[in-house]
């Protein structure tokens, strides 16, 4: 196959017949893959192609050629192509205006993180809102450590921080799904976290590096593994290079740390087993949202990104599937939409990723068995 990690310019080195060839393998292979990253990839390479085409005289005659190609997949994108040909170029469109509620979605990262709810005073609110359970619930209170999105500034190349590029060891190579790269969520400096409850969990010093296969990330197949690395040495890692172009960079966004104490989800398996009436699972919620809540001005706290190291995952739907199968598993990661002050960036529609490992593996500080689930709405 014609090598994807040429960009569209250097199609124009290739002859008529070398890129109608390009086309038939790119159309094929898209066919022959279930990835929807790897299938977004061969699209762009054929339009790609097209573009090129586009500029040629003999361009369309070469489409027409493909229109009449023994695979009906070729035939079909073929003829698609030849009608956009003869649509005028359209002209770029202004960029629009950030919306109305921007100023409440850069709020955060404005802003330093502010102090937690004490567990004390968690557990007081608990005794007056559902005294049956609030022994059986100040038992899973667990710390955790929040990841507060910052403003971008000169952001180090080991500072913790979701996006931008990967650092990593000389040696290591790129992890792949389907020939595709999986995406770089983010990395954390632990030597940031020393001092705060809950950071004796993890390792001292080194870098958490976290990836997702493109599938996982955008909701597609939310399920990923083996994509979290540990490398303890940060003065020895460089610029990480991909075997090809990612399909995509998330915008580069610092974190500040903070330490909270987090309840479990009031729709999670643990809190459902209490078998709290309606009436006691609402109190139990309300207590929830604002221990979550707190600090923040109610205008801006919806739009608020609650990214955390440890604790319970802040479900989407129901919960998450090794935590209702598995009573080991914890939450290592959870990595909500964010905003640097300048981008937003969301994971698929209004998800959450999950990065999950086992009570056994998180004691020993293994983390290349994990697991990355994602939930969306």
């Amino acid at each position: 196959m014609s090598d994807l990690t040429e960009e569209g310019g250097s199609l124009s080195k290739l002859s008529a017949a070398e890129l109608a060839q390009a086309y038939v393998e790119s159309v094929q292979a898209a066919e022959a893959t279930e990835h929807i990253g790897r299938k977004n990839r061969l699209a762009r390479r054929c339009w790609q192609i097209v573009q090129e085409l586009k500029g040629r005289t003999d361009g369309r005659s070469v489409l027409q050629r493909l229109a009449d190609h023994s695979d009906n997949e070729v035939r079909k994108s073929a003829t698609s192509n030849l009608a956009w040909l003869d649509k005028p170029t359209p002209q770029p469109e202004p960029q629009q205006p950030k919306g109305k509620f921007w100023p409440n979605v850069i709020w955060q990262s404005d802003h330093a993180p502010p102090p937690a709810l004490a567990r004390d005073e968690i557990g007081e609110r608990l005794r007056q809102s559902v005294p049956e359970f609030c022994d059986r619930l100040m038992e899973l209170a667990v710390p955790a450590i929040g990841l507060w999105p910052q403003r971008r500034a000169d952001v180090g190349p080991m500072a913790s921080r979701f996006g931008g590029v990967a650092m990593a060891p000389l040696d290591w190579q790129w992890p792949v799904v389907e020939e595709e790269p999986r995406l770089f969520v983010g990395h954390i400096n632990c030597a940031e976290l020393r001092g705060l409850p809950g950071a004796e969990q993890l390792p001292a010093s080194g870098l958490l590096a976290f990836f997702g296969d493109h599938d996982a990330v955008t909701g597609c197949f939310p399920f990923d593994s083996h994509c979290v690395f540990y490398w303890p040495d940060v003065e020895r890692l460089i610029q990480a290079k991909a075997p090809i172009e990612p399909l995509e960079t998330f915008p580069t966004c610092p974190l500040a740390p903070r330490p909270l104490t987090d309840l479990p989800h009031p729709d999670s398996t643990v809190v459902g087993g209490f078998g709290l009436n309606k009436q006691q699972r609402e109190a139990y919620f309300d207590v929830w949202l604002d221990v979550r809540r707190y600090g923040i001005p109610s205008d801006y706290a919806p739009y608020a990104s609650f990214s955390k190291l440890l604790g319970w995952p802040a479900l989407v739907q129901h919960d998450i599937g090794v935590l209702a199968s598995r009573d080991d598993a914890r939450l290592l990661l959870q990595v909500d939409a964010y905003c640097n002050g300048e981008t937003s960036h969301s994971w698929g529609p209004g998800g959450s990723l999950f990065y999950m490992l086992s009570d056994a593996d998180l004691r020993v500080r293994v983390f290349a068995r994990c697991e990355l689930e994602g939930q969306f709405t």
